[in-house]
């Protein structure tokens, strides 16, 4: 039984690491544009763009998920906050108490989640297929 359930601990293991599509180092650290990255992962264009700065852009596939993530570091509040305002009008539905926002266009379910402390903004972009 513990051979079984380490084996299987390790299959997981690979299939995490291993499984992106494109690997992390093919957008670069430094600074980028809401345009560049939605040039790189067309699924992008099912948000509101975002005006701020896309720093530490990460991105993973992971069973058939595709999720970017990055930072605006240094901003003010009111970045996150004009970029959440983006949301209803653009048809998200918010999640309550959290700053979760979720969208289905026919079988892709689109999610952003976004979170805004000591002057740093971390987002969060999904599409999943049903």
């Amino acid at each position: 039984m513990k051979k079984r359930v380490f084996v299987l601990f390790c299959a997981v293991i690979a299939l995490v690491c291993s499984c992106s599509k494109k690997d992390v180092n093919d957008v670069p650290d430094d600074k980028a544009s809401w345009t560049t990255l939605v040039k790189e992962y067309a699924f992008l264009d099912g948000f509101p763009v975002f005006d701020g700065e896309v720093e530490n852009c990460q991105y993973r596939e992971i069973a058939g998920m595709e999720t970017v993530t990055f930072f605006d570091y240094d901003c003010a509040e009111s970045v996150s906050t004009t970029y959440y305002a983006k949301f209803a009008p653009a048809g998200f539905t918010k999640s309550e108490g959290s700053q979760i926002y979720r969208k289905t266009v026919g079988d892709k379910v689109y999610t952003f989640t976004g979170g805004y402390s000591a002057k740093n903004f971390a987002l969060s972009f999904s599409v999943d297929t049903k």
